[in-house]
């Protein structure tokens, strides 16, 4: 069974979207980029080290990842609440950098969403800084993770979770491993673990309550938030091949996209390209809402 464009009745099956030129019409074709169009057409969608990118060009790695990351506008912050505790996500029709490689397909029109802590004082944004040393936040404080993928019809089809603060920084700030790269103004640069241990533990407590122990979550209550304004009904997260280090129960990689789906008994859908096909897990956002037991809330409107 084909679902066809607009159809949201029949949530398993397949899904042929009309064959477009994905990249040159939101890469190098896309006048919000203006000068910086053949810049990122020709690095963005190139896995060479970013850093040696930046040293080639003369220009500080923190701008080029910003250029990288900023390829449409960004909507205004919408605030809600989880756990009693103020977030908010904006939304971005565009791409990031996570656009190189073959985890993110190419169709429909790309959404990029970031999630913030809204609640001053909770945690340093120092803490927040060093964790983005991909340089995501857009410009505003309280940085948590984002969700990249494309939107088909009425349905959000997430190519990625991320957030290098729960599931990497956290454990570093306790001083576990080695150390790791962190974000200084405009660069990127290595810091023992201990370093990180002396200078953000003592905060590791309030970030775990506040965001780690249940970051995916969060980021789906962004996803949801975010949706209800945007015609959205329907959620579908890729199923990728994965690495056999990631193929590994409590991987965080196989818990997103493994245990979550099946744990919540989503449906399957696959999405037909030209040259490939890939598979997805789907469910519908109200069911979504349901699985978070009424931990999702709305949040006063900011200021």
């Amino acid at each position: 069974m084909t679902i066809e464009l607009g159809e949201v009745a029949d949530r398993v099956g397949l899904v042929c979207p009309p064959e477009e030129d994905f990249y040159h019409r939101y890469v190098a074709g896309n006048p919000y980029l203006g000068g910086r169009a053949a810049l990122l057409a020709r690095w963005l969608d190139d896995d060479a080290d970013r850093g040696e990118i930046a040293a080639a060009l003369g220009v500080p790695l923190g701008s080029l990842l910003r250029s990288f990351n900023d390829t449409a506008p960004v909507g205004e912050p919408i605030p809600f609440a989880y756990r009693g505790i103020g977030f908010a996500v904006t939304g971005m029709a565009g791409v990031c950098d996570d656009i190189v490689g073959d985890r993110y397909p190419r169709f429909g029109a790309p959404v990029t969403l970031r999630c913030y802590l809204t609640e001053p004082g909770r945690l340093p944004q120092r803490m927040h800084e060093v964790a983005d040393w991909n340089f995501m936040d857009a410009g505003r404080p309280g940085f948590l993770g984002y969700v990249y993928g494309v939107r088909h019809a009425r349905t959000l089809y997430v190519a990625g979770l991320q957030s290098d603060l729960a599931a990497r920084y956290t454990y570093l700030f306790q001083g576990r491993g080695e150390g790791t790269d962190v974000r200084v103004g405009e660069e990127v640069s290595y810091r023992a673990a201990a370093d990180l241990a002396a200078e953000f533990g003592p905060y590791v407590p309030a970030l775990r309550r506040t965001y780690q122990r249940y970051w995916i979550d969060i980021l789906l209550a962004a996803i949801l938030t975010w949706s209800a304004g945007a015609d959205i009904t329907d959620l579908a997260l890729l199923r990728f091949p994965l690495t056999a280090e990631e193929d590994t129960p409590g991987h965080v990689v196989h818990r997103i996209y493994r245990e979550l789906p099946d744990r919540l008994g989503w449906l399957t859908r696959r999405v037909r390209l030209p040259a490939t096909e890939h598979t997805y897990r789907t469910t519908t956002l109200a069911q979504l809402t349901h699985s978070l037991r009424g931990r999702l809330g709305p949040a006063a409107r900011l200021g």
